[in-house]
């Protein structure tokens, strides 16, 4: 977790990118795309953003933060940041492309009202999230769904990887795909985003704190964003889509 040291080096690195744009900058662009026009700066709004997406830190805490740099706004404005970068990126979170394969897997996740499961795929070769699906239920029809949603960023038919759960044998019949059930390192990195996902959502002990499938997916999508064009991987040396990850990237990629 980050401490204030480090998000006022986080602060002093979005002040310099900032001085080296020019005039006329993507900025404007970025408001007017994501948000409602009002009194606190898009950068701003964009930093709380990410810092709520990126760390385990609740939306009061994000608030507090920007506290103590005399930034004032409530943990209610750092959601709706969140939110409104979900809501209006849509499919922009993810990247059209030609893949080999496609590793499938989802998890059961407490919500404010009960259990959710959230399905999601990725490229083994990139360790890019393809797509996601939420539900209340893990039913073969809600696997078609996704896999509907994952063959749209895919402009040909990958191999499907799974772990060979029942619910996936009727959607890969019907989209023609191959599919091969299977452990081992593919596999892996796949569960290893869902640790990832979990990891981040440990501070509300592992759940959303919300009853609304629509707002957990805003959140999902601005989360698989982060996670394709900032999280820094050791192994990639930088994020799945490439460039040198961060905040920089972040803003750079939604402007």
């Amino acid at each position: 977790m980050l401490v204030l040291k480090e998000v006022i080096s986080l602060i002093r690195k979005l002040h310099k990118f900032l001085e080296s744009l020019p005039p006329e900058n993507a900025l404007e662009s970025f408001n007017d795309k994501f948000f409602e026009r009002d009194r606190t700066p898009p950068e701003i709004r964009a930093f709380g953003a990410y810092l709520y997406v990126s760390l385990d830190s609740s939306y009061r805490k994000v608030s507090g933060l920007l506290g103590d740099l005399s930034i004032r706004v409530s943990h209610v404005a750092v959601w709706s940041w969140v939110q409104r970068i979900g809501e209006r990126m849509g499919d922009g979170a993810f990247h059209r492309k030609e893949r080999r394969v496609l590793v499938a897997d989802e998890t059961k996740i407490k919500a404010e009202n009960g259990w959710i499961y959230v399905f999601a795929a990725m490229d083994p070769e990139n360790r890019e999230i393809v797509g996601f699906h939420v539900s209340e239920h893990r039913e073969s029809i809600d696997v078609l769904v996704f896999l509907r949603k994952c063959l749209k960023h895919c402009k040909n038919g990958p191999k499907l990887i799974t772990d060979g759960g029942p619910w996936h044998l009727w959607p890969a019949q019907i989209l023609r795909l191959d599919h091969v059930a299977i452990g081992g390192e593919d596999r892996n990195y796949i569960e290893r985003w869902f640790g990832t996902l979990k990891d981040r959502l440990r501070i509300f002990d592992v759940y959303f704190p919300t009853a609304k499938v629509g707002s957990i997916v805003n959140f999902m999508r601005a989360f698989c964003y982060w996670y394709n064009e900032s999280r820094y991987h050791l192994t990639l040396k930088g994020p799945p889509m490439g460039g040198e990850g961060g905040f920089e990237q972040w803003i750079k990629a939604l402007s």
